[in-house]
């Protein structure tokens, strides 16, 4: 039976990271082996291709390249240990996925279709996730968070540049719902939320 696929989405400083671990820990510790990756990274390609990605020096590119080198990243994941690990019973637990490229890179029409064009050759219908759990707040909160530590290349594009990415995400739920649980890291606590999370994974059983 295979693994199930989650995937967690967000604005920067929206809580992923932290539920992501939560979740980990909470599957380790029901026996279910999970694995625990992020994007860009995890594999040496998407290691390399993160670093100069969230480059704070790095001049702005095309959207549609920032795209395809996430792409890349994610192409290398997927092939190397997303899949493997699925097939061989594992629960993979995944940083960030197609829906981070359409709300960072996809702000047109044409952009949004140029991505999913992209997905469909990439990840078609083999690597789509059971859930993707968006870690919701204001762009006010999210600004404020970033601005505590040292920006990276997206971060420090400022307040306005979140709402279009928040913008994203929700366009994102509201056309996929049946994968889609947005959670609100303003109105509610990282333990709140870790609940609403463990009884939506409890709601899947493995693979067939």
């Amino acid at each position: 039976m295979k693994g199930r696929f989650w995937v967690f989405e967000g604005m920067d400083g929206a809580g992923k990271s932290t539920q992501a671990g939560l979740l980990f820990d909470y599957l380790k510790a029901e026996g279910r082996n999970p694995l625990h990756v992020r994007e860009p990274g995890t594999t040496n390609l998407g290691e390399l291709l993160r670093k100069l990605l969230l480059d704070v020096d790095r001049e702005d590119w095309h959207p549609r390249s920032e795209a395809l080198l996430f792409f890349t990243a994610r192409n290398e994941l997927l092939y190397r240990q997303v899949l493997p690990e699925l097939e061989g019973g594992r629960d993979v637990i995944c940083e960030r996925f197609t829906p981070s490229t359409l709300a960072y890179q996809a702000h047109s029409e044409e952009d949004i279709a140029f991505v999913l064009g992209v997905h469909n050759l990439v990840v078609g219908d083999t690597f789509e996730p059971d859930g993707v759990f968006i870690l919701d707040c204001s762009p006010e909160t999210s600004f404020e968070r970033v601005a505590r530590g040292d920006l990276d290349g997206f971060e420090k594009r400022g307040l306005e540049f979140q709402r279009l990415v928040r913008s994203g995400y929700h366009k994102f739920a509201s056309q996929y719902p049946e994968v889609s649980f947005i959670l609100d890291s303003d109105k509610f606590s990282i333990e709140e939320i870790h609940e609403q999370l463990v009884k939506l994974v409890g709601g899947y059983g493995s693979r067939n």
